[in-house]
């Protein structure tokens, strides 16, 4: 029974984490249009039939039956083949339609959901910072990770540039590590690329330099380089920061994060195993869910923090999935209007319906094979 109400609680955990930056794109899009002149209809929490609708002003406010996902529908956004007969036929356009509105404005209105993504990871970030928070993580004392292949131990990229067990890695391409995760959050970002390690060894009075390559690890596109923790543990607080310092420290955490996911992104095209590297919305919520709740379990403070660095992770997640050049994708629907913009009118409605249609079937390709990788992963569990 109590296993079942904490499988019942990360789900619950997970969805109301997606609900939340779902929310944020989606307001990105709403405020965008009312500051653009576009009127929106209607707009949603969710999927689906609305369980609760009220109209305010000219938009009506909808929670859908599914939690996950939602909209902003904005005014004529299904016209485009009116907006094109009225263009060819000289007749003025409708007034705060999606497809009557000038080019550059329903460019701005596409890119601010991505937009309020990334601020809303820096402003989640700034908090957690800012507030600070006591940690424990292992030094930067290494250990080389080893592993037998058929009777053949297998020497990793570390061991073959020259590092061996007990050194204490101190930077990484002159960026300094504090901790291992230091370390790891290095690497992992940064598969076939060659690192600069500067390492203290022994009685050595000078840093060492080594040239160390991670691998690429096809099951899920992260570096490797096979080495672990060979330290100690060690404890201290995230250091004091002022507002301006926070928010500095937060940027920074963000555009790190923004970074990882765009060569995450690019490593999907180096033959990765994408049933594994790509998730659905069942194993995003529940992966959100499982690291809150075990978080909670140690204090609500912990929880509270790590529910907080999954929302910005997914948030920024999701920004940068949006902004990918696909039809249907707000990235795609930008790329449509820069050329509208550049040749100064529509695009005809057959070039327009390909385009989508297009991009409909690569997201539906997508789509199968998140859903392939959920079952895979749950199947696994």
């Amino acid at each position: 029974m109590q296993e079942t109400l904490f499988v019942i609680l990360k789900i619950l955990a997970g969805l109301a984490g997606l609900g939340i930056v779902v929310f944020v794109h989606e307001l990105g899009h709403f405020l965008a249009a009312r500051a653009m002149g576009i009127n929106v209809e209607a707009f949603s929490l969710g999927w689906g039939k609305p369980v609760i609708k009220k109209k305010i002003g000219d938009v009506e406010y909808r929670l859908g039956i599914f939690p996950v996902g939602g909209y902003c529908k904005m005014s004529g956004d299904n016209s485009y083949e009116e907006a094109w007969k009225r263009y060819k036929e000289g007749a003025p356009p409708i007034s705060g339609t999606w497809f009557s509105s000038a080019p550059w404005r329903r460019i701005i209105t596409a890119f601010s959901g991505p937009l309020f993504n990334i601020i809303f990871a820096i402003l989640v970030f700034s908090v957690v910072w800012g507030i600070g928070f006591e940690y424990e993580a292992m030094d930067t004392r290494i250990a080389l990770a080893k592993e037998t292949d058929g009777g053949t131990e297998r020497i990793f990229p570390a061991e073959k540039s020259g590092l061996i067990t007990g050194d204490r890695i101190l930077s990484i391409d002159e960026k300094p590590v504090e901790t291992f995760f230091d370390i790891q959050r290095i690497v992992t970002v940064s598969a076939e690329k060659k690192l600069r390690f500067e390492i203290e060894r022994g009685g050595e009075k000078e840093p060492l330099l080594f040239i160390v390559e991670p691998e690429l690890k096809k099951e899920n596109g992260a570096g490797f380089i096979g080495v672990r923790p060979g330290g100690e543990l060690i404890h201290y607080k995230t250091p004091n920061y002022s507002i301006f310092g926070a928010i500095a420290k937060g940027s920074q955490e963000a555009f790190w994060m923004l970074d990882s996911t765009l060569r995450g992104l690019r490593l999907l095209f180096r033959g990765i195993d994408l049933t594994q590297s790509v998730s659905g919305p069942a194993r995003i919520t529940w992966m959100a869910g499982e690291v809150a709740a075990e978080a909670f379990s140690q204090s609500i403070f912990d929880g509270l923090r790590q529910f907080a660095m999954i929302l910005a992770l997914i948030s920024i997640a999701l920004g940068v999935t949006n902004l990918l050049p696909l039809p249907v994708l707000d990235g795609g629907t930008i790329i449509l209007f820069i050329v509208e913009q550049i040749i100064r009118r529509p695009m005809h409605p057959k070039v327009y319906s390909a385009f989508q249609t297009a991009g409909a079937l690569v997201i539906a390709g997508l789509m199968v094979l998140a859903l392939t990788g959920d079952i895979m992963f749950f199947a696994g569990k």
